[in-house]
């Protein structure tokens, strides 16, 4: 008996090795629904370029059109609005363009697919149940010359049906990393990079990007609390500022005995600011609880981080037996 003479190649899709039959079947995602969602996230990105239009036009306001410290307030803001809109704008472009471009490698592997079904039949071997079946892996002793041409033919096809295979699965896997990467580049997220490096936490594990993440979603959270609580704060003083001058004027017409209708109606409005007022004062309270709670919870995560990256163990305390919940920090429960 005569054994294979081909190169043994090891290379792996799946388990495929060499000898193994080779799939020749579709079964991803269909690139047109790919490429729907891709162009459905460039859209997106046309309307938040709108959102960055405006924060710049109302970042640059002048002067002379509107002046004062509620303007220099709102350019400020605007300002800061307009950096993060344009940021998560370029994010999704670059993410729909990713998308796109996933679509593309998709279309060319399910037609690099299908024209190695048609190679492999062109070339005589068989084709069942979506796969390419390898040659016979033996040849009896007494075989003709013309049957063990035929017979490594056979073996040098499928040899090259298989390379094709694996440059198709190649360049789809990596256009898949490249996919990843983009997703990752959307959402401010690198776990790759500390993947090997991981924290004891009680029974479980915590990796670095996890504890990452969750600071800068803390800290994020807190940022956006401590904006909410501020204006709040800019919403109180406004009011009080226009309850003031409504009362300064309330004041002027009782001097001059103006018509008891004008003051009637300049003391409801004096009356209908302070309510505002009061209702502003509560708003403004609730908010700056719920700034403080954000950063005392963006504090932690950072503690945490920084034990991680110092090597310090980071103490957990587990629900006993029955008892719903997550773990704890052991230092938040002792203060």
């Amino acid at each position: 008996m005569t054994r294979v003479v081909v190169d043994a190649i090891e290379t792996q899709e799946d388990k495929l090795r060499f000898g193994d039959p080779i799939g020749c079947h579709y079964h991803w995602l269909e690139p047109g629904a790919v490429d729907s969602y891709g162009d459905s996230v460039r859209r997106l990105a046309a309307k938040v370029e709108l959102a960055v239009d405006a924060f710049e036009r109302t970042s640059t306001l002048s002067e002379e059109v509107f002046a004062g410290e509620a303007a220099d307030t709102l350019r400020d803001r605007a300002g800061r609005r307009h950096e993060e809109s344009a940021t998560v704008r370029d994010n999704l472009r670059g993410l729909g363009r990713a998308i796109n471009a996933y679509s593309d490698v998709l279309r060319r592997h399910r037609e690099g697919l299908e024209q190695l079904r048609d190679l492999a039949v062109s070339k005589g071997l068989e084709v069942r149940d979506n796969r390419i079946w390898p040659p016979v892996e033996t040849l009896p002793g007494d075989a003709t010359q013309k049957q063990a041409d035929a017979w490594e033919a056979d073996w040098k096809a499928y040899q090259a049906c298989f390379e094709t295979k694996i440059e198709l699965r190649d360049a789809r896997r990596a256009a898949t990393r490249e996919l990843v990467k983009a997703l990752a580049e959307h959402a401010g997220v690198h776990p790759d990079k500390d993947r090997a490096r991981l924290v004891p936490a009680g029974a479980n594990q915590v990796r670095f990007g996890e504890l990452r993440r969750e600071a800068a979603e803390e800290a994020l959270e807190a940022v956006q609390a401590g904006d909410a609580a501020e204006a709040a704060r800019d919403t109180v003083d406004v009011l009080r500022r226009r309850e003031q001058t409504a009362l300064g004027r309330l004041e002027e017409l009782v001097v001059a005995e103006a018509p008891s209708d004008d003051i009637q109606a300049q003391a409801a409005k004096v009356q209908a600011l302070h309510r505002e007022l009061d209702g502003a004062k509560v708003e403004m309270r609730d908010a700056e609880a719920v700034a403080q709670r954000e950063q005392a919870q963006a504090y932690r995560a950072a503690r945490d981080l920084a034990d991680a990256e110092a090597g310090r163990p980071r103490l957990v305390v587990e629900p006993a037996d029955g008892q719903p919940g997550r773990p704890s920090d052991l230092r938040d429960r002792l203060g």
